[in-house]
């Protein structure tokens, strides 16, 4: 349940990456900066869009700072939403899953608003007017230029049989930045494809890490409450539509104990992303 609501990109019918493997290699190369150079503009770049903005506007506005990492990868961000939820008003296979076959059921009347929620922001930009290689391309430019969104980003993109170790130590940068689209980022990251993670003196169920992992995002500052785009997934997906916190959706389809587990864990996960404790969180080397 929790990879549906942490990840709306990764639903099968829109696989991302899947679709634009075959063209990665002929995607347009942009022009390479180091860190160091990239890192002024960031300041200077398109500001970021939010949840409730007009994503086809924002990426008409913002395509004039594409020499800018940070704008590209919030321009990549606004295309992969659109991808993903975006669709011609004629399509009937928007909502996989959320097709209802009466109106008449309330329960699948608020799914069905719910995801029409989701694409409300799209209009104007719908999916068929999206080049995946598009997407792929700014967020693998941007990533380059050290960007740290895209970085983390990318990191979802990774083989899941690679090695973890082979990242491992650039993650401790990435979380000093407290930004909590990178903080969910990198959970999910360090969660997948695992049976157990260590923090500290004790070891976690995998899953109850990502639970916990994703509830840290929340606390940092992500996106979880009324009307939030991960609330309104978590019930145009699943049909968790009586709860106005994600905290709460994720409760509706998990193991009490694994919740409340992950709810202890969640405190301490803040705690030591706050005070960079590396050493616990597993990252130092």
């Amino acid at each position: 349940m929790l990879s549906v609501l942490i990840a709306p990109e990764s639903n099968p019918r829109i696989d991302l990456q899947a679709t634009a493997r075959p063209h990665l290699n002929a995607v347009a190369r942009i022009p390479a900066r180091n860190v160091q150079q990239a890192a002024p503009l960031f300041a200077a770049a398109f500001p970021a869009f939010d949840e409730s903005d007009s994503l086809q506007v924002y990426v008409e506005h913002a395509r004039s700072y594409l020499d800018d990492p940070r704008t590209m990868y919030y321009v990549s961000k606004a295309l992969e939403e659109c991808y993903t939820w975006g669709a011609a008003p004629d399509d009937n296979d928007l909502y996989a899953g959320v097709d209802v076959i009466s109106r008449v059921s309330l329960q699948e009347a608020k799914r069905s608003w719910a995801g029409e929620a989701l694409a409300a922001p799209c209009r104007g930009l719908e999916r068929q007017s999206i080049d995946p290689r598009e997407i792929l391309a700014l967020l693998e430019g941007a990533a380059k230029h050290g960007e740290p969104h895209a970085r983390a980003r990318m990191l979802g993109f990774r083989d899941i049989a690679a090695p973890k170790s082979d990242v491992i130590p650039s993650l401790p940068d990435l979380l000093a930045t407290g930004d909590p689209q990178v903080v969910r980022d990198v959970g999910a990251f360090l969660t997948r494809g695992e049976v157990s993670i260590r923090y500290g003196d004790e070891e976690v169920d995998a899953p109850v890490a990502a639970i916990a992992w994703e509830l840290a995002a929340c606390d940092m500052g992500y996106p979880c409450g009324p009307m939030s785009r991960i609330v309104l997934t978590a019930c145009a997906y699943r049909g968790y539509c009586d709860e106005y916190l994600y905290d709460n959706a994720i409760a509706r389809g998990e193991d009490p104990d694994r919740v409340a587990r992950a709810q202890r864990l969640r405190g301490d996960l803040v705690h030591a992303l706050r005070r960079q404790d590396w050493s616990w969180l597993g990252l130092a080397g």
